[in-house]
């Protein structure tokens, strides 16, 4: 397949090195550093021993998205993306935009899909590198004189995003229930009533995490959360696709 030419593979183990080097060098520094300031050696060796544990579950998101989408692209690319700063709902949008999320594409589509999923996130990197400090220095000047305004400002962006992809899922899902739809490209067929028990299966695990956190006071269910209610989604998903099929 033209996704799976030998120099994507070398270009994916390229970045993954990168990314460890990047891993061991900060590790080096911070033990260099609690030996400079005297911590116990324990205590050092117990934060790596947990922090790599709870760095597991939290991956898994991770994982079934490199699933999802190597139907589509291959293994490389994807994993390429997901192993830096990409993000499974961003991805998939710059595959279909291209037309990549079509089984069997052709070498032009997928070079087109690689583009708008490459060029478009460099643009953060670029901004934080040149804007960045400037950006974090206002926005602690801004909570300082006006907290309020702050987190109205942060509230307002997260709302408009949950909103716009809210409104599309259950829109779908209404607009779905008793006419299921198959898509030419993939073969997959979706239904409505799958849509909108998936979204509610997913919104009751939320919360139910959200309870944990701040009723429990157990602050290590904030990491497992997200891979929680995708793992019980999916699940719901499967359980109820015989019903409806």
């Amino acid at each position: 397949m033209v996704e799976s030419y030998a120099i994507i593979y070398v270009l994916g183990a390229i970045i993954a090195l990168t990314i460890i080097l990047m891993s061991l060098a900060f590790l080096f520094k911070a033990l260099k550093r609690a030996k400079a300031i005297g911590m116990d050696s324990k205590v050092v060796t117990e934060t790596i021993k947990n922090s790599a544990i709870f760095s597991i579950v939290p991956s898994i998101p991770i994982v079934i998205g490199i699933g999802i989408m190597m139907q589509f692209v291959g293994l490389a690319i994807p994993w390429i993306r997901l192993t830096v700063i990409g993000a499974l709902q961003y991805e998939i949008l710059a595959l279909d935009a291209a037309g990549g999320t079509v089984i069997g594409a052709d070498a032009k589509t997928i070079a087109t899909a690689v583009v708008i999923m490459t060029i478009s996130i460099i643009s953060g990197p670029l901004f934080n590198a040149i804007f960045y400090k400037k950006y974090q220095t206002k926005l602690l000047e801004l909570q300082q004189k006006n907290e309020r305004k702050m987190n109205a400002i942060t509230g307002a962006l997260l709302g408009g995003m949950l909103a716009g992809i809210m409104s599309s899922l259950i829109v779908g899902g209404f607009f779905g229930i008793g006419n299921p739809v198959t898509d030419a490209g993939t073969g997959i067929t979706t239904y409505g009533e799958i849509t909108l028990i998936t979204l509610a299966a997913s919104v009751v695990l939320t919360g139910i995490c959200g309870i944990i956190l701040f009723v429990g006071k157990q602050k290590w269910i904030e990491s497992y959360t997200l891979p929680i209610s995708i793992l019980g989604a999916l699940a719901v998903a499967f359980l109820f696709v015989p019903v409806f099929a």
